[in-house]
């Protein structure tokens, strides 16, 4: 486990892309895109911090990662896990779980009182069983409907297929 390098930047965008392909809704993008999206997202903001940004690492490779900030825009004393990912080849290995305490630590060493993160409820890879088996519970949730107004080819991920 360690922390955030510059150097480390486009490893970090490529290793969330991976993890997140079996997200619902998940869409592929172009490289330069997404890494522009995702800087501009989580690099360049005023709550960038990379002592909150963890990686596991697996020799050179980034297995899972963790990037938080250190405070939820919402409440001062709750630090944010923005993403929490683990790449298909690692998981099922406690490290989701394990990147999870970690960002715990940390945070209540900042001296924040609460942890939080954002889920998708319909979530393909049981992330809900693992933020409840970490001790969280559901703090607030709401409900996004859609209706299909015209039928196109589904081009985003409905499952979680195996490679």
């Amino acid at each position: 486990m360690r922390t955030f390098r510059p150097e480390d930047a486009k490893a970090v965008y490529l290793a969330d892309d991976e993890a997140f392909q079996d997200h619902f809704g998940y869409v592929p993008e172009d490289e330069e895109t997404g890494f522009a999206q995702f800087s501009h997202h989580f690099y360049e903001n005023e709550d960038f911090d990379p002592g909150f940004f963890f990686l596991a690492m697996d020799g050179d490779e980034i297995a899972g990662f963790s990037l938080c900030r250190s405070r939820s825009r919402e409440d001062e004393n709750m630090g944010w896990i923005s993403s929490l990912g683990v790449r298909r080849p690692w998981r099922k290995r406690g490290l989701g779980l394990a990147l999870l305490h970690h960002s715990f630590g940390v945070m209540q060493q900042a001296g924040r009182l609460r942890a939080g993160l954002g889920v998708d409820a319909e979530n393909l890879t049981g992330a809900l069983r693992l933020y409840k088996k970490a001790g969280m519970h559901v703090h607030y949730q709401y409900n996004l409907y859609e209706k299909e107004l015209r039928p196109g080819k589904e081009l985003s991920t409905v499952s979680v297929d195996s490679d």
